[in-house]
């Protein structure tokens, strides 16, 4: 008989004073003003036998990793379990507090940044991964994936030309129209097949262009007590939270965006927490933004994950005891940069935009920054991490905003049942983009300091790392 498995979770407010630099838009030009919705970090954490894990995740854009590994070793501080057994993510809100001064940013919002508030953040975050470890109970755990089609699209269609045309913000008739392409898309990469298709044929309706696939995968673990009573619900959705509100009164407000809506759906209707992690977001966006969409695409996703709940049984056959059980691991490998200008070149363009200190240079500022980090480097080295429930769930973290097709090839290849693949984990370095990606351009690989190989590279790890936790 398997050795019981033990789990808590944990929340703690992390909404910071007004003021404090916002992170997501270089558009931005001065610091908060107001708060929409407050911001949360989630700590779950897991024992059985002699494995043992937590995850955290906050409403954040992203934690580097400098922040990432203080709020680690002082987990390791707080209690028993080892830094290592702890993946930091976050929900990638563009409505949040920056944690670093960032290279793209103008001199006095970089001033503005508060390095006190990041310390106080990662302190905070820690608290609650050592208050879920504390509380861990008998619980039994379940899993299922949900399908929330309908929600977003590709932001990445491909002209006939074979170019990357950008479309952040669809007409609705014809983001409905990329959403369902998308997602019939995303079911050509069936499990242990090749690769699936990877773009449409040109779409009439969507202006000529060729859409890419929507990622609409709501992983769910299902958290509850011997007696049947919920103590937590997991979920994943890939889709950037950039739902917004009104552009002229909330642009400088905080708010947690879509995912703060999806949790309140199942908090609300089981009394649990509800720890919501980011998918594989780089070119996902939502349907619809701006004034209700927070709560129309947030309630769409909580309300997917709580059907997934709601059929999920200790009364199936096989289930009597859940899932499990429990292994944590994960690999290290490394990525490849792409050829970048010297930081005299850097500096050189950021001179020649006329703008150095204003939102006209806020790429080339970005471009100094990643050629004064990453100058004489070839590769930048990279943890995955990974857990999971016997061969019925999978979990993997990779760093990064990762492309959808990242996604796709790992639950390919994967062992599991069912995988959640995080973005966002352990560290912020930007977008990992495919080769294609490459080739065609566009905002996601001019913004990345990576280049051809990537993808195998982040895949393979990925991989490895699941294989890693898979059943012997």
């Amino acid at each position: 008989m398997a050795e019981q498995l033990f789990a808590g979770v944990a929340r703690v407010d992390i909404t910071p004073p007004i003021g404090q630099t916002m992170a997501g838009y270089g558009a931005r030009t001065k610091v908060s003003d107001g708060i929409d919705d407050p911001l949360y970090a989630y700590a779950v954490a897991f024992e059985q036998g002699d494995q043992a894990c937590a995850i955290v995740v906050a409403d954040l854009i992203g934690i580097p990793r400098k922040y990432s590994d203080i709020l680690r070793e002082r987990v390791a501080e707080l209690g028993d379990l080892p830094a290592e057994r702890v993946m930091v993510c976050a929900t990638h809100t563009h409505w949040g507090p920056i944690l670093r001064k960032s290279g793209y940013l103008p001199p006095d919002l970089k001033e503005a940044v508060s390095e006190d508030y990041s310390i106080t953040c990662m302190r905070q975050m820690a608290g609650a991964v050592a208050e879920a470890w504390r509380t861990r109970e008998p619980a039994i755990a379940l899993s299922g994936v949900g399908d929330a089609d309908l929600v977003s699209f590709n932001r990445r269609p491909v002209t006939t030309e074979g170019q990357v045309a950008m479309n952040l913000l669809l007409p609705p008739e014809q983001a409905l129209v990329a959403s369902r392409i998308g997602r019939e898309l995303s079911l050509t990469w069936e499990k242990g097949g090749g690769r699936g298709q990877r773009l449409s044929d040109p779409v009439p309706e969507v202006q000529g262009l060729r859409i890419g696939p929507a990622n609409t995968q709501v992983p769910v673990l299902k958290l509850i007590r011997p007696d049947g009573s919920p103590i937590a619900a997991v979920l994943a959705f890939g889709c950037h939270p950039v739902c917004g509100g009104d552009r002229e009164t909330t642009f400088y407000r905080y708010s947690a965006d879509y995912p703060a809506w999806a949790r309140r759906v199942i908090e609300t209707t089981l009394g649990c927490p509800a720890v919501f992690l980011l998918g594989c977001a780089g070119d996902q966006v939502p349907l619809r933004r701006g004034n209700d969409s927070r709560q129309r695409i947030g309630h769409s996703i909580g309300a997917e994950a709580l059907r997934v709940w709601e059929l999920l049984s200790t009364d199936l056959p096989g289930l009597e005891d859940g899932i499990g059980p429990l292994r944590v691991g994960g690999v290290r490998t490394e990525l490849p940069l792409r050829e970048m200008p010297t930081v005299e070149e850097a500096r050189e363009a950021l001179a020649a935009t006329g703008d150095p200190d204003g939102t006209g240079g806020v790429k080339a500022r970005h471009d100094l920054s990643l050629a004064e980090k990453y100058d004489g480097q070839t590769a930048q080295p990279i943890e995955v991490w990974s857990m999971a429930f016997g061969d019925q769930w999978g979990l993997v973290g990779l760093p990064g905003e990762v492309l959808c097709e990242f996604e796709l090839q790992i639950r390919q290849q994967s062992p599991f049942e069912t995988t959640a693949v995080i973005e966002l984990a352990q560290s912020v370095l930007d977008y990992l983009p495919t080769d294609a990606a490459i080739d065609e351009g566009g905002y996601e690989p001019g913004w990345s300091p990576f280049g051809k190989g990537t993808e195998a590279a982040a895949v393979d790890g990925a991989v490895a790392a699941l294989r890693d936790v898979a059943p012997r």
